[in-house]
C-alpha cells in the first residue's frame, strides 16, 4: 500500500473542497453586491447628470443674463453715439467708461472670450475686448452693421438671437472668400478678421436692437468642461446640442460617435447604448427653456462594488486560507497515515531481516486519535482543513462586504456633497454677480445725485436681470448711510439703515469690495443673508467719483432650489458657528451642524456617521471658499442600511446550504476513501483460523489495531512452515560447507602456500645478485600476485589493495608485451578506502590484454576510472583493441544474462574467442554479493575498441567512514 500516496490524495482532496467552496463563496459575493452595486451607480450618475445639467443651465443663464444686461444703454451708447465724428479726446472718455462697467461686472474666468459692440456705419465707433488677454480688439478687425448687411451676412449671422449658437470652422469665412471679388478690400478684411474670431466659439448675440447696435458675446471654450466632475469620480463625455441637433460644444473624441448619437436623437431616443473605445451608455436631456439638448456618455461599469483593490485583497486572503487549509490537512494526514507508514515500515524491516517476531500492538492504540475510526479520522481532517478555512473566509467576506458597500455609501454621500458645495458655491457666486451688475446700472447709480430722480427706475425686471425673484430686496445708499432707492418699501426709505451692520466692516470696505454679512434681521425681521458692496459712482463735478453702498437681501429660500434629493439636508454656519442658512426646518439638523462645530476648522471631522433625528446620516464638513463658512451636509443611509441587511440575510442562508452540501461532501468522500481499508481489513480476518477475542472492558481499537492483531495471527499461522523451511536449508549449508572444506583441504595439500612464496622471494634474490632486473620485477610481482591471491582471510578488501593487485599483473604484462601497451589510471581519492569484492579488476583487464591488444597491431592504451556518484562505485575499464562484432558482443551478454548457470556446449563451441569466460566468472560473484542493485555493462566495436562499466551499491555508512 503506498501510503504517501493516500496521505497525498487526502490533502488534493482537502485542498479541492477548500477552492470550490472559496470559489463558491467569491461568485455568492459577487452575485450578492450587483444589487447594492447597480443602485449606488445610478444614483451616483444621476446625482452627476443633475449636477452637470445644472451647472450648465446656470451658466447658460449668467450668459444670457449678461446677453440683456449690455443691451442696456451703459453699455451700448459707446456704439450708436458718432463717436468717429468726434474727438479723440472724446472717443478715449467714452471707451474708457464703457472699459470700466465692463470691469465692474467682474465676469468669472473661463466664461467669456469676447465682447463686440457693433455699430451701425462709419460714423460710429465700433468696441472689441478680449478677456483672456485683456487687449482692446483693433477697429480694423471689427465690421460695422451695413458691412455685414451688404456682405449678405447679418441675416445668417444673427439668425439665432439670444440663443447659444456655435460657429462653425468656416461657416463665413468660406462665404466671404467665394463673394472676396465683389466686397472691398478693407470691408472683407474687416469681416475675415472678425469671423476669425469667432469661428469655431460658442457665441450669444441678441440681433440688431432698436438702437442699431449689435452685441455679441464669445463664450469661453471652458464654460461647459469646467462644470464637469473630475476624472477621479466620472469617466464619460458630454455634448450641449442646439434645438437643431447642432454641437454648441462637446469633449467627444469621436466625430462619429457624435453622429451616430445626433442621429438616434432625430429617430426619438433618449437612452441607448453605444461603443466609443468601449461601452458607453447615452442619454439625451432635453434642457428648458433653451431647447438644448445635453447629451450624456457614461462608460459602463460592472454593477459590483468590488475594485482592483478589494479583488487584490480577496487573493490575499483567499491564498492564506488555501496555505492554512494545506498545513492543517498535511498535519491531520500525517497523523492519521503514520500508523500505516510504521506498520509498513516493520513488515519491510520483518521480510528483511526474517524477523517473525509479532508486532507490539500497543504501539498502535496510544495514538492521540486511536479511539476514533478510520472514517471518524478522515471527517475530522475534512472539517478541520476545510470548514476552517471556508469559516475564516465567510468571516472575511461579511468583513469587506459590510465595509465596502458601506463606505461606497459613504463615498456617495461625499460626492453628491461636493457636488453640493459646488452648486452653492456657484449659487453665491451668482448673487455676487447680479449684485456687481446692478452697480453698474446708471438708474440705479445715478440717484447718488442730489439732483437725481427716479425716471424709469421702475424698470428692474426679471428679465433684465434673471434671479432678481431670489432677492428679497435691494438698497442703495450714499456715503452717509442714508437709504436712497430701495426695491420695497421705496415710499418709506426711513426703514432701512445701514447703521445696523459693522461699521468697521463698512470703513475696511474699498471701492468695487464685496462682502458677505450674516447673522442680522431683514427689514420684515428675518434672518437672512445678504450682500454689501461699496461703489464708485460719479459726482456731479466732472472726473470725480462718490462713494455709495448697495445692499443686496437673500430671501428666505434662496438656495433651497440647490438640491432636489429628498434625502439631502445642509446647515451653513458662518466663521464664529452661528447658524447662516438650513434648506430644511427641521431643529435637530441644525443642533448637529453646531454640535460638529468646535470653533477649530481644522479639527472638524470632514465625515462622520451619526444618527439625527433617529436616522441614520452620513454628515461632511466642507468649507466654502475663503469665506471661513462651514457647510455640513447631511445624507440619509437608512435605506443603505437595509439593503445591506438584506444581503447579509441572503449570504448567511446561502452558506448555511453551502456548508450542508460540504459536509455531505466529505461524508461521501470518507466513505469512498475507508471503503479499501475496511476490505482489507475483512480479507485479513478471513484468513484467521481463531479470531481474536477483545478482553472485557478493553478500549475498542481502530481498524489498524485490528490488520495489526489479524497480521499477528497469521504470523503464528505460517511460523511452523517458515520454521520447517529453515531447518531444511541449514541442513542443505551444512553439507555444502563440509564439501567446500574438503575440497580445500586437498588444495592445501598439493601446494603449501609458504613454499611457494617463499620459494618466489629465494629467486627474486638470487636475480637482484646477477643484475637480472626485469627477472626481479616479474618475481617480485608475481610473489605479491601470489600473496594476494592465496590471502583467504575477507573476500572483501579495500579498493586500494585491488587496484595495488592489478598494478602487479599490469607490472608483470608490460615486461611481456615489451611495452606494447600503457596504462591511463583515474582514481578519486575519496573511493580509495571503499570495500570492494576481490578479483573483479585483474580478470576483466586479462582480457582485454590477451584479445584486445595482443592481436592489435600498433600500440595499445588501457583505462582505469574510478569514481564515486549517487551513492555508486563506478569503475571503468577501456581499451582500443580489435574490439568485438555485434554478434560475438551479443553472446557475450547472453552468457551474463544467464547468471550463475554454465554455458551450454554449442555455444562453446562457436564462439571464437573465450573473452567472456574470465568475466562472466566476475559478473556471477558480483551478483551473488550485490544482488540487484549491481549493473555491468559492455560496449565494444570492432577495429575501436570495449570497455566494460561497473555500477557497486555502496551504502551511505560506507561513505561517511571513508
Amino acid at each position: 500500500m503506498r501510503f504517501r500516496y493516500h496521505r497525498n490524495r487526502l490533502v488534493f482532496i482537502a485542498f479541492l473542497l477548500t477552492v470550490l467552496s472559496e470559489c463558491t463563496l467569491f461568485g455568492i459575493s459577487y452575485w450578492n453586491t450587483r444589487d447594492v452595486g447597480s443602485e449606488i451607480q445610478r444614483s451616483s450618475e444621476q446625482n452627476l447628470s443633475n449636477h452637470v445639467e445644472s451647472q450648465i443651465v446656470s451658466k447658460l443663464n449668467e450668459m444670457n443674463s449678461l446677453a440683456l444686461q449690455i443691451e442696456s444703454l451703459d453699455f451700448t451708447n459707446y456704439a450708436r453715439s458718432f463717436l468717429s465724428l468726434r474727438s479723440r479726446e472724446e472717443e478715449a472718455i467714452a471707451r474708457s467708461e464703457l472699459n470700466s462697467r465692463l470691469e465692474q461686472l467682474h465676469l468669472p474666468p473661463g466664461s467669456v472670450d469676447q465682447i463686440y459692440f457693433i455699430g451701425e456705419n462709419i460714423n460710429q465707433q465700433n468696441f472689441g475686448k478680449s478677456f483672456v488677454t485683456k487687449e482692446f480688439i483693433p477697429g480694423s478687425q471689427i465690421p460695422w452693421i451695413d458691412e455685414l448687411r451688404s456682405a449678405g451676412l447679418l441675416d445668417s449671422f444673427t439668425r439665432y438671437y439670444s440663443m447659444p449658437t456655435y460657429i462653425p470652422v468656416g461657416m463665413f469665412t468660406d462665404v466671404l472668400t467665394a463673394k472676396k471679388a465683389d466686397i472691398s478690400a478693407d470691408t472683407w478684411l474687416r469681416l475675415d478678421q472678425f469671423f476669425k474670431h469667432i469661428e469655431g466659439h460658442l457665441i450669444i448675440n441678441n440681433g440688431v436692437n432698436y438702437l442699431n447696435v449689435l452685441s455679441v458675446i464669445v463664450l469661453d471654450e471652458r464654460i461647459f468642461s469646467a462644470e464637469l466632475p473630475s476624472e477621479s469620480i466620472w469617466n464619460g463625455y458630454v455634448s450641449v446640442l442646439d434645438e437643431n441637433r447642432q454641437t454648441l460644444w462637446s469633449n467627444l473624441p469621436s466625430e462619429d460617435a457624435l453622429e451616430t448619437a445626433v442621429h438616434r436623437i432625430e429617430n426619438g431616443f433618449n437612452e441607448w447604448e453605444q461603443h466609443i473605445e468601449g461601452n458607453y451608455r447615452v442619454r439625451a436631456t432635453p434642457v428648458s427653456p433653451y431647447g438644448l439638448n445635453i447629451v450624456f456618455f457614461e462608460r459602463i461599469r460592472s454593477d459590483s462594488l468590488w475594485s482592483q483593490n478589494y479583488i487584490n485583497a480577496y487573493i490575499g486572503f483567499f491564498m492564506c486560507t488555501l496555505v492554512i487549509s494545506l498545513l492543517i490537512a498535511f498535519k491531520f494526514a500525517n497523523m492519521i497515515m503514520y500508523p500505516f507508514q510504521v506498520l509498513a515500515r516493520i513488515v519491510w524491516k520483518k521480510g528483511n531481516e526474517l524477523d517473525l517476531r509479532s508486532i507490539p500492538e500497543e504501539k498502535f492504540s496510544e495514538g492521540k486519535f486511536s479511539r476514533l475510526s478510520i472514517r471518524g479520522k478522515i471527517l475530522l481532517l475534512l472539517v478541520s482543513s476545510v470548514l476552517i478555512p471556508v469559516l475564516m473566509a465567510i468571516g472575511m467576506h461579511l468583513f469587506m462586504m459590510y465595509n465596502y458597500v458601506f463606505n461606497k455609501a459613504v463615498d456617495l454621500s461625499v460626492e453628491s456633497s461636493d457636488h453640493l458645495i459646488i452648486e452653492l458655491r456657484d449659487r453665491m457666486e451668482r448673487y455676487e454677480n447680479l449684485t456687481n451688475r446692478l452697480s453698474t446700472d446708471s438708474r440705479l447709480t445715478n440717484l447718488i445725485s442730489p439732483y437725481s430722480y427716479m425716471e424709469n427706475i421702475d424698470d428692474f425686471t426679471v428679465a433684465s436681470y434673471p434671479g432678481l425673484s431670489d432677492l428679497s430686496y435691494f438698497v442703495l445708499y450714499d456715503i452717509g448711510g442714508v437709504a436712497r432707492y430701495s426695491s420695497a418699501f421705496f415710499n418709506n426709505l426711513t426703514l432701512f439703515k445701514l447703521s445696523s451692520i459693522d461699521s468697521e466692516l463698512l470703513e475696511g470696505l474699498q471701492p468695487e469690495q464685496m462682502v458677505w454679512v450674516t447673522g442680522l434681521n431683514d427689514v420684515y425681521g428675518h434672518p437672512s443673508l445678504m450682500l454689501i458692496k461699496k461703489l464708485s459712482v460719479p459726482s456731479a463735478s466732472p472726473g470725480k467719483s462718490t462713494d455709495a453702498f448697495l445692499q443686496v437681501v437673500l430671501k428666505e429660500d434662496a438656495f433651497s432650489y440647490v438640491t432636489s434629493d429628498r434625502k439631502q439636508s445642509f446647515v451653513m454656519l458662518d466663521r464664529s458657528g452661528k447658524f447662516i442658512y438650513s434648506n430644511t426646518s427641521s431643529q435637530g439638523f441644525r443642533e448637529a451642524a453646531a454640535h460638529q462645530w468646535n470653533g477649530d476648522l481644522e479639527k472638524v471631522e470632514d465625515v462622520l456617521i451619526d444618527q439625527v433625528e433617529s436616522s441614520n446620516q452620513v454628515i461632511v464638513h466642507r468649507q466654502i471658499g475663503s469665506l471661513g463658512w462651514s457647510t455640513f451636509i447631511f445624507m440619509t443611509i437608512d435605506d443603505m442600511y437595509l439593503k445591506i441587511n438584506s444581503m447579509f440575510h441572503r449570504f448567511i442562508l446561502l452558506i448555511l446550504l453551502i456548508i450542508i452540501i460540504i459536509l455531505a461532501v466529505m461524508w461521501s468522500v470518507s466513505s469512498m476513501l475507508v471503503k479499501p481499508i475496511e476490505r482489507l481489513k475483512q480479507a485479513v480476518e478471513k484468513e484467521e483460523v481463531l479470531p481474536i477475542q477483545l478482553e472485557q472492558g478493553a478500549n475498542p481499537r481502530d481498524e489498524i489495531s485490528q490488520l495489526v492483531a489479524s497480521f499477528n495471527q497469521m504470523i503464528k499461522q505460517i511460523h511452523e512452515l517458515m520454521e520447517e523451511n529453515i531447518n531444511k536449508q541449514i541442513r542443505e549449508k551444512i553439507l555444502v560447507t563440509s564439501r567446500m572444506k574438503a575440497e580445500l583441504g586437498m588444495l592445501q595439500q598439493q601446494i603449501n602456500p609458504h613454499f611457494l612464496y617463499n620459494t618466489l622471494e629465494a629467486i627474486n634474490m638470487r636475480a637482484r645478485q646477477y643484475g637480472a632486473t626485469e627477472v626481479s620485477t616479474m618475481v617480485n610481482s608475481l610473489a605479491k600476485i601470489f600473496r594476494f591471491t592465496i590471502n583467504t582471510g575477507n573476500e572483501v578488501v579495500p579498493l586500494t589493495e585491488e587496484i595495488e593487485h592489478t598494478r602487479n599483473y599490469l607490472t608483470i604484462q608490460e615486461l611481456r608485451f615489451q611495452n606494447k601497451f600503457t596504462v591511463n589510471w583515474q582514481l578519486e581519492e575519496s573511493t580509495m578506502r571503499m570495500p570492494v569484492l576481490k578479483f573483479i579488476l585483474q580478470p576483466i583487464i586479462e582480457n582485454a590484454l590477451q584479445h584486445g591488444i595482443e592481436d592489435l597491431y600498433g600500440n595499445g592504451e588501457i583505462g582505469i576510472c574510478v569514481e564515486f556518484i549517487d551513492h555508486r562505485l563506478i569503475l571503468s575499464i577501456s581499451d582500443n583493441g580489435i574490439g568485438m562484432s555485434e554478434e560475438e558482443l551479443r553472446q557475450v551478454k547472453d552468457s551474463l544474462s544467464m547468471a550463475t548457470e554454465p554455458m551450454p556446449a554449442q555455444t562453446k563451441g562457436t564462439m571464437k574467442r573465450t573473452s567472456g569466460v574470465g568475466l562472466v566468472n566476475v559478473y556471477q560473484r558480483l551478483r551473488i554479493y550485490y544482488g540487484e542493485q549491481l549493473e555491468l555493462d559492455i560496449k565494444s566495436e570492432e577495429l575501436i575498441g570495449t570497455t566494460i562499466t561497473i555500477k557497486l551499491p555502496i551504502a551511505p555508512a560506507v561513505v561517511d567512514d571513508s
